[in-house]
């Protein structure tokens, strides 16, 4: 299989690069502006099919907003095209700009109305269709059934906007509005995949090991792909919810067809990078996940995490250790951080990340938790044993 996998292409790294910019808030912004928000970062996912085109995932896209020189951002990252936004009020400002000229291609202004969402998201892809992405096949096919009913849309924003934030509280709420998305249309595969993706992260956080939750994940991004089998977000659900149920292997199919699908969905190709590492292929693995971070070079931190996993398998743990401290909250992987300096003999540092670790996870046991950690094959269970027991923890 490893055979099948590119990591990266020339013709890829010479398409243009293209950046769509959550809205600024100007005075007098209503409060349920988070709409305008989601739209845009819908709209992103929708693109990242495009063969012609690069685009900057959301994440990034947020940070080159929050940038107090953003010119800079955007020229130092290669963009070549931005997707300007504002709120005023209730309406919603959209400009596509040619940034090596400061040239503005296109320009729109429009209300922001709950019925008429989806319209609107399809008047701003119709537009840089036609500007920028000649070839670009059409990603507004999936939506074209839901004109007649746009509650569904409106719902499935408002659930992924509450996705912005990872906590248990942020997910219920998400979780009820892909909910009613799915109580408007039972076959609107984006808010399917969304509930799947709401059960596989309440996993994670939880760490209980509870099957039944990722059970109803992998059921639901399957019935995602039983209503729409062009959908990249269904595919990448159903691969991670594999992954942590173990199943390996079939975790890696459903992402590679989701990267065929959207070869510039950096969530898919992250995904995809992290099952590789549990695929006991830390070297396709690394190659992944660099390619999901040159998407979105302000990388979350799920993906440097994800980078640093990879590299102690490599027996990188410097390099492991780099990437744990590009992340702006390191908490998660002070574990992690705590093997690497471990093998590299550095016991002190060991121990004060091991203490951080158990002062918010005080019952952390760690024979439980590596059989619950999916890995193809058992050297890799042990090499993090080893890191982790010289590190102090303890094991029976």
């Amino acid at each position: 299989m490893s055979g099948h996998i590119k990591v990266s292409s020339p013709v890829v790294a010479s398409l243009p690069r293209l950046a769509l910019l959550p809205p600024e808030t100007q005075e007098g912004s209503y409060a349920n502006h988070q709409v305008a928000n989601a739209l845009i970062e819908d709209l992103t996912i929708g693109l990242c099919a495009s063969r012609s085109v690069r685009v900057v995932a959301p994440y990034t896209a947020q940070k080159f907003r929050a940038s107090n020189d953003k010119a800079a951002l955007l020229r130092r990252h290669e963009v070549h095209y931005a997707l300007d936004t504002r709120r005023s009020g209730d309406w919603l400002f959209a400009q596509l700009v040619f940034l090596p000229a400061d040239d503005v291609v296109w320009a729109t202004r429009f209300k922001l109305d709950a019925m008429q969402t989806l319209q609107q998201r399809s008047v701003i892809a119709e537009a840089i269709q036609t500007s920028i992405i000649e070839r670009m096949q059409g990603n507004d096919a999936p939506f074209e059934n839901f004109k007649a009913g746009p509650e569904a849309y409106f719902a499935y924003l408002s659930g992924l906007h509450e996705l912005s934030e990872v906590s248990l509280p942020a997910l219920r709420r998400a979780r009820k509005q892909f909910r009613s998305s799915v109580a408007h249309d039972r076959d609107f595969a984006p808010a399917l995949a969304g509930l799947s993706r709401t059960l596989t992260l309440e996993w994670v956080l939880t760490a209980q090991g509870d099957d039944a939750l990722l059970a109803e994940a992998e059921r639901l991004a399957r019935q995602a792909i039983e209503t729409d089998s062009l959908s990249a977000l269904a595919f990448k659900e159903l691969g991670v919810s594999q992954l942590y149920r173990g199943r390996i292997d079939d975790s890696l199919a459903a992402l590679q067809e989701a990267e065929r699908l959207s070869p510039h969905y950096a969530e898919a190709i992250y995904s995809h990078g992290d099952s590789l590492t549990h695929a006991s292929r830390p070297g396709l693995a690394i190659e992944k996940l660099k390619q999901a971070i040159s998407l979105n070079p302000i990388a979350p931190d799920v993906y440097l995490w994800a980078a640093a996993g990879a590299c102690y398998f490599l027996e990188d743990y410097a390099q492991a250790l780099s990437y744990v401290d590009r992340m702006q909250d390191k908490k998660p992987a002070t574990r992690l951080a705590a093997a690497c300096c471990a093998m590299l003999g550095d016991l002190k540092r060991a121990r004060l990340h091991r203490l951080r670790f158990l002062k918010d996870n005080p019952s952390f046991d760690l024979d439980n938790w590596l059989a619950m950690v999916p890995h193809k094959e058992q050297w890799q269970t042990e090499l993090y044993r080893e890191g982790l027991v010289r590190a102090g923890f303890k094991s029976k």
